[in-house]
């Protein structure tokens, strides 16, 4: 009888263990989905524009960035895990921070195939306002999609939605764009 009380409470204990093993790693794996090994499968628009992954430095802070086009738009399909959130950083390459022009709109949005969400908009000028000199940290939460497949949509735009077109020295950046689970 000793013997089975032994068995059944190294049995528990193992239960426990693995159970609490299970919880913390779940909630601990904060990276859903990473967007920088996927951008070679990405949708890019326009077709033939200059897109490539970069290591950029904003005010002495560096990440992996996506450099896009002045006016483009980058596509990926992705299932959106539960309690989902779109982390990047927008910014633009210092080369345009002295360079007149009147900056970039980024602008982050949702489509199920039915319809376009915006989620997100930004409008970094660093000519203009030396504060945009630097990666600016953006959450988006895509927690209302939470096991869907949608077109997740990165587009940058060459001014403001109130100013005509201006593309001079425009340099979009996205930093370290991942889904991630809170």
């Amino acid at each position: 009888m000793q013997g089975n009380r032994a068995a059944l409470a190294a049995v528990v204990a193992i239960l426990v263990l693995a159970g609490g093993w299970l919880y913390f790693k779940r909630t601990t794996d904060t990276t859903a989905v990473q967007l920088v090994p996927m951008f070679a499968s990405a949708e890019k628009r326009p077709a033939d524009g200059h897109f490539e992954v970069i290591e950029a430095n904003l005010n002495g802070e560096t990440r992996q960035a996506i450099a896009t086009p002045p006016s483009s738009r980058v596509i990926y399909k992705i299932r959106v895990p539960d309690d989902a959130w779109l982390r990047v950083a927008v910014g633009t390459k210092p080369e345009s921070w002295t360079q007149e022009g009147n900056g970039v709109l980024f602008r982050v949005g949702v489509s199920d195939g039915r319809s376009f969400e915006d989620l997100f908009t930004q409008h970094v000028n660093p000519f203009a306002n030396s504060g945009d000199r630097k990666w600016i940290q953006v959450w988006v939460d895509l927690s209302a999609y939470a096991g869907e497949e949608v077109d997740l949509i990165f587009n940058t735009n060459t001014s403001p939605n109130t100013q005509p077109d201006d593309p001079r020295n425009d340099h979009p950046l996205w930093g370290n764009p991942e889904v991630i689970v809170r």
